[in-house]
């Protein structure tokens, strides 16, 4: 059963060109790992400072594989750095997907 990774991100205004140039880095690099079956970002319609990333894995072991990839250490200090306003993660159980 696929693992869903479903992230809600709100980014401070003046981080938004380092976001968006990190974010896509992120995903082209997610996208190219094993197991990675999709690493979606999406923009909200209501605020364009808050991102929405829908990461789909095939197992755990590739979630963790993921977390030991530069681009993801690139979101680690991101975060760090204070760029968000806030950021929240939650996991799932992928059931009915396409």
């Amino acid at each position: 059963m696929p693992i869903c990774i479903v992230v809600e991100a709100e980014i401070k205004e003046d981080r938004m060109d380092d976001f968006l140039d990190m974010i896509e880095k992120n995903a082209i690099g997610s996208r190219a790992e094993p197991g990675c079956v999709r690493f979606d970002v999406i923009q909200a319609a209501d605020a364009t400072n808050k991102f929405i990333f829908y990461e789909v894995y095939e197992k755990s072991d590739d979630i963790a594989h993921h977390k030991e990839q530069p681009h993801y250490a690139a979101w680690v200090a991101f975060k760090e750095s204070g760029g968000t306003i806030s950021s929240v993660s939650k996991k799932a159980s992928g059931k009915f997907m396409t």
